[in-house]
């Protein structure tokens, strides 16, 4: 089962990027919500790009890609809060680990890991940033069709692994890209101490 190892041995790769998105933080402000939005832009743009061209026309079909990008969704929400998409995206040589199809289903494990947490922090955005109708969107993506798709991608990863000649190679790329991919999302200036995430008081999880 390649889950329950993506799930134990990069926890604290999820933690520490996690503390640093912080946005669960009762003290978050919207320029600061703003830069970790605008730091997710420069992230999913190349992201998605590598991860649907390694995961090939079969796999897309399978997981309905399409329905699963977030790049709109980002750029939705930085238009409603008045801000300007980042001149650049993260350069494609940040990406070089991923190259194979089974480091494409564990950076995907990430992408797919964040939504689950979404609607309890598009409730908490709202509340503490007053957004109004818009400003949220990538954290409310999939709506109702969150629990469903996650079930699917897990599924569809699962089915992938245990098919391929070797399981455990399989298994074992798709966690290193993940452990690598959660490492992506800490955002810059902010400070995590190795193998243990910060917070300020009153954060709990749930940005990744």
């Amino acid at each position: 089962m390649i889950l329950p190892q993506l799930k134990t041995r990069t926890r604290v790769q999820h933690e520490q990027a996690e503390a640093s998105l912080n946005l669960m933080d009762p003290l978050l402000t919207r320029g600061e919500y703003v830069r970790v939005l605008r730091h997710m832009w420069t992230l999913y743009v190349p992201l998605e790009d590598r991860l649907g061209a390694l995961l090939g026309p079969a796999n897309r079909a399978a997981l309905d890609w399409p329905a699963r990008l977030k790049r709109p969704l980002l750029e939705r929400d930085l238009r409603d809060l008045g801000s300007p998409l980042p001149d650049r995206a993260l350069h494609p040589d940040a990406l070089d680990f991923l190259h194979a199809e089974a480091d494409a289903w564990g950076a995907a494990y990430v992408l797919e890991g964040a939504t689950l947490g979404g609607q309890l922090l598009r409730r908490h955005l709202h509340t503490a940033l007053d957004l109004g109708n818009g400003g949220a969107a990538f954290y409310g993506s999939y709506g109702e069709l969150v629990g469903p798709r996650w079930k699917a991608f897990g599924a569809a990863l699962e089915a992938r692994g245990a098919a391929d000649p070797d399981p455990q190679g399989f298994a074992e790329r798709a966690v290193q890209a993940a452990g690598r991919t959660f490492a992506l999302f800490i955002t810059p200036g902010a400070a995590v101490p190795a193998g243990q995430p910060s917070a300020r008081p009153g954060q709990v999880g749930g940005a990744l």
